[in-house]
């Protein structure tokens, strides 16, 4: 069996005793779905049916017995004390199964940590699944380095179409949508692409970086006008018009990013709305959409393969790493989480040369074991 993650097992057993919070109901959720031996585990802890059953069998053992022939084969003395038979209680019984379990689960894993990580640790792969409006999925395989949606200019009858995009982690893709524009899609992102008549719409989850394909509206006697491009991130529409932009959109609303490269766009959040120029981003602060300037010579980040963090938090970085490497991070210290750094490291990089950036700071410190980083705050 493949080694749990120290922090899946802090889930498991949180589940139990205490209840998770709606991220971490998310975080065990995402390593279920993983595997089938994943699933597997889980839905034995999660069989109260037969977990009763163990603890009806606790329950009736005859303890007193099984001690006393214990001492007689092993010890060579007779047992007249039946400690176990006053002692022993549905729930005691209940709580030493909880016990037994949780050690047999950690004692799964390798208790050895790593200096360095495994090798077979690669920067994400071109990889990810598009299922189109017929029902029909395209997958991006590795020699892959384009997947085109986009119907031939002479074919003016093309009907518009619709898709859906999805990357996993340790993955990314790069795709040209139905109407021409160019997709570039990061580690775990979704995109659901959808066209009519008047507009065109993506709703997004994750990062991607745009190259929108101007397209007018099907207007006969009129100059020709732009046909609206909107990308919904969450409760944010980002509204443009022929235009080069980034979007950072996860389910946590302080993670939203929107950096414009060429042309104009509109960032509307219920009744507050920005136009961003290039040069400009637009971000949450206070958990309403403000606007910024930019280090020009830094925006093309995701596009031209490389992180940068601007004074982020280890916390985003190493959410970053985790979605980009394919692997899981278990913080020993949460205090270290809220450190800030600076960098602009390749996406092309080995997991060994970015930890030694990090680490060259002195903040902070690594250790391994198989697809797991630990984190710690340096002594």
């Amino acid at each position: 069996m493949e080694q749990i993650p120290q922090h899946i097992i802090y889930l498991l057993s949180k589940s139990k005793l205490e209840g998770l919070r709606d991220d971490e109901k998310l975080q065990l959720d995402a390593w279920r779905s993983e595997t089938d031996a994943n699933k597997g585990l889980c839905d034995l802890i999660d069989n109260k049916d037969q977990m009763q059953a163990d603890l009806e069998g606790i329950a009736r053992y005859d303890w007193e017995e099984s001690f006393a022939l214990f001492e007689q084969d092993y010890l060579n003395t007779s047992y007249t004390k039946p400690f176990y038979k006053r002692m022993l209680s549905y729930g005691i019984a209940a709580a030493l199964i909880g016990l037994l379990v949780l050690f047999f689960i950690h004692n799964l894993s390798d208790t050895v940590y790593q200096e360095i990580p495994d090798k077979d640790i690669q920067p994400a792969q071109m990889t990810g699944v598009v299922r189109l409006e017929n029902g029909n999925s395209i997958s991006m395989l590795p020699g892959d380095t384009l997947l085109s949606f986009a119907s031939p200019v002479k074919d003016k009858v093309a009907r518009a179409g619709n898709l859906f995009a999805a990357t996993p982690k340790g993955g990314k893709m790069t795709m040209l949508l139905p109407d021409g524009t160019k997709v570039w899609m990061n580690a775990k992102t979704q995109l659901d692409y959808y066209e009519v008549d008047s507009m065109r719409e993506v709703r997004l989850v994750g990062e991607a970086y745009f190259e929108v394909a101007k397209k007018h509206l099907p207007e006969v006697g009129e100059v020709p006008k732009l046909k609206p491009f909107v990308v919904k991130a969450g409760k944010i529409n980002i509204s443009v018009l022929g235009t080069h932009f980034y979007v950072k959109s996860t389910r946590n609303l302080e993670d939203f990013k929107t950096t414009l490269y060429e042309g104009k766009v509109r960032v509307r959040q219920g009744d507050r709305q920005i136009i961003l120029l290039p040069g400009e981003e637009s971000y949450i602060k206070l958990g309403q959409i403000e606007r910024r300037i930019i280090d020009l010579d830094v925006r093309n980040a995701l596009k031209d393969g490389y992180f940068v963090f601007n004074s982020e938090t280890l916390g985003v970085i190493m959410d970053e790493l985790a979605s980009w490497y394919n692997v899981d991070v278990v913080y020993l210290d949460n205090q270290i989480k809220s450190e800030k750094f600076e960098a602009m490291l390749s996406r092309n990089s080995s997991l060994k040369d970015i930890i030694n950036v990090l680490e060259s700071t002195r903040k902070i410190k690594f250790k391994f074991k198989g697809k797991t980083i630990y984190v710690e705050k340096t002594t």
